[in-house]
């Protein structure tokens, strides 16, 4: 029997993990009609890809969800590196970075899973378990997909995107033909999440022991007394089973002078030869694929479930913007642009983790695991912490762009403690990835309307009243002091000056942040093309689109 669903919806949000559900919370805050739906009947409880980064707990602020992951997980703020001997080589202290999240995030999948899931429900979304899409029929802009529920009743929901958040095995991806291409690695991987006795090193930080043998250990906490252990072999996955896996943790804790640790009952063990794969483009006419349905990565830099995470708020507002301004179709096509472009410098990155971690060439690997020492360089420190934490992450520039501040069109928005009349302002909420939100430094006598009056006409005309908002930023002593208050809702307090200072402005400079907290344009009260040329780019390919000049 098939049912044909008579409500049509903007987006099916195809898998109804982590990444489909940022997607969906994301667009239903952006107030998109979305369906989510996903073939198991339930979400896998297992820990799986439990490391959140700075850049991805950021995105969950936007959501409102951070706060909950902080109280489920532990934050780590530092690794540590140690030879095979136990010798510290080098430290990556992420308190030296400049957001609200100064560590990675140790908190399960399944716990991830559950916190987005509720926050779905609490937006009104029902995710539809046990149903999986089966084809797709594409008719001019309209997308009619045929679901198949778990008792084989048929049923098909027509919509003007769908997105494939389904994984390393994706339908969505099968159905469009985007090639697959990359490759598996000889090594296995082993995993075990277990109970751990006796260990003397800091329980909430991070530890990873470099063998001479070619191998590592890393110790990554999860509650206190239960570990997740990772390591490799050159066993062939096959002949792995779970008692070889903690044997193999028991000879590689010996190895690095842990006789006296003891292991428990493990609450799960997985072992495999990591993967590396990325799909030709990341977009089909009206179809998307966000995760591991784009790429599928290696695990050893504990960041492919974070880059799905982040496609999914990029994507998530660049749809918004086109249902419900009309952009053009350019919009679309940026997303892989920016984002493919990511998932292959994160594969460089990881492949030369691997040679770090276990290349069979012994020169070479001897040469990459030396760049441990030079954590203890200021530089070298901050551009790894800075890989770590994904605040690296950036997008190109618009051509003839100069960077002139620590404010770069294309690059995450640096951290600024602002504050309102009611108390401190919390950006990364204002945005949420459904807003952008303008930033005027004023000077002593400047109004919204004096800095960006004309360009604001044009914001408010082009994306609508709730998809942007603009606010002054004034420099004063004390945001307490009511004397000669600036007035208005959209007035900000920069505490003598700081926040400015810090970022590297001038007085009368104003910033564009897009949703999502990177920055779409800069620019000064005397030229404010920059702003006109941004808002140009988000209309590009815009039918009947009438051009400023």
């Amino acid at each position: 029997m098939t049912t044909t669903d008579t409500d049509e919806v903007e987006v099916l949000v195809v898998g109804a993990g982590p990444v489909g559900l940022t997607l969906a919370c994301a667009l239903a805050d952006n107030d998109v009609r979305v369906r989510i739906v996903d073939k198991l009947e339930h979400w896998s409880p297992l820990s799986k890809a439990m490391t959140l980064t700075p850049r991805t707990l950021e995105c969950f602020h936007m959501l409102g969800v951070a706060a909950e992951c902080l109280r489920t997980g532990i934050m780590s703020r530092r690794i540590n590196h140690y030879t095979q001997r136990g010798r510290v080589i080098g430290v990556a202290d992420l308190a030296e970075l400049d957001g609200e999240y100064p560590g990675l995030l140790q908190l399960s999948q399944g716990d991830t899973t559950g916190i987005l899931d509720r926050a779905a429900a609490d937006r009104g979304l029902t995710v539809e378990r046990g149903r999986a899409l089966t084809d797709i029929d594409v008719e001019g802009d309209s997308h009619r997909c045929h679901l198949r529920d778990t008792d084989g009743r048929a049923r098909t929901v027509t919509a003007r995107f769908v997105v494939g958040a389904d994984g390393g095995r994706s339908r969505v991806r099968e159905i469009v033909g985007a090639a697959f291409d990359g490759a598996e690695q000889d090594e296995t991987f082993i995993m075990a999440d277990v109970e751990m006795r006796g260990f003397p090193y800091h329980a909430h930080e991070r530890h990873q022991f470099w063998l001479d043998e070619g191998t590592f250990l890393a110790v990554l906490p999860i509650n206190g007394r239960m570990f997740r252990l990772v390591s490799t072999c050159r066993v062939a996955t096959a002949e792995v089973d779970a008692e070889f896996v903690l044997r193999r943790f028991r000879e590689v804790l010996r190895a690095v002078g842990l006789d006296a640790v003891t292991l428990g009952d493990p609450y799960w063990v997985s072992r495999f030869n990591p993967r590396q794969f990325i799909a030709e483009s990341f977009r089909s006419g009206g179809i998307f694929l966000v995760g591991d349905a784009a790429h599928v990565q290696s695990p050893i830099g504990a960041q492919g479930l974070n880059t799905g995470i982040q496609d999914s708020i990029d994507l998530a507002w660049k749809l918004a913007v086109v249902l419900r301004a009309k952009a053009g179709d350019a919009l679309l096509d940026s997303y892989h642009g920016e984002r493919f472009p990511v998932a292959q410098a994160l594969f460089d990155y990881n492949n030369m983790l691997s040679e770090r971690v276990f290349g069979r060439n012994r020169w070479r690997r001897s040469r990459l695991r030396s760049q441990n020492k030079r954590l203890n360089r200021r530089a070298y420190h901050a551009a790894e912490i800075a890989k770590l934490s994904q605040f690296a992450v950036a997008y190109p520039a618009p051509t003839g762009s100069v960077p002139r501040s620590r404010v770069v069109p294309g690059r995450r928005m640096p951290t600024c403690a602002l504050t309102s009349a009611s108390g401190p302002f919390d950006l990364l909420r204002e945005l949420g990835a459904r807003r952008h939100v303008i930033l005027a430094f004023a000077g002593a006598h400047d109004t919204v309307e004096s800095l960006v009056g004309p360009a604001l006409e044009r914001y408010r005309e082009r994306l609508g009243d709730h998809a942007f908002r603009a606010y002054t930023v004034h420099e004063r002593v004390s945001a307490g002091q009511l004397f000669d208050m600036p007035a208005g809702p959209h007035a900000l307090i920069d505490i003598a000056g700081r926040c400015r200072a810090n970022l590297d402005l001038q007085l009368r400079d104003v910033v564009v942040i897009r949703p999502d907290g990177y920055v779409g344009a800069v620019a000064d009260a005397e030229s404010l093309s920059a702003l006109d040329d941004f808002l140009d780019r988000l209309f590009v390919g815009q039918p009947n689109s009438v051009s400023r000049r």
